[in-house]
């Protein structure tokens, strides 16, 4: 995602002023892995340089054209 979609993306992220520096954006993990789709289950997480962070998009079972 670019700087600018990130940006847009609403909510409380962890942020970074490095990170602000290299990418334009206070924080790419966590604001990314939002606008991947889903809520934020598991905000940043940084070990042996990488940081990630996990969404978890919502389950949608649709039972449409299967007989009762």
């Amino acid at each position: 995602f670019t700087p600018q979609e990130l940006a847009e993306i609403s909510g409380e992220f962890t942020p970074s002023e490095f990170v602000r520096g290299v990418t334009g954006v206070d924080n790419v993990c966590e604001r990314a892995a939002v606008r991947a789709g889903g809520e934020l289950i598991v905000r940043k997480q940084a070990g042996g340089g990488v940081t990630v962070a996990v969404s978890r998009e919502p389950l949608v079972i649709s039972l449409e054209g299967e007989s009762a």
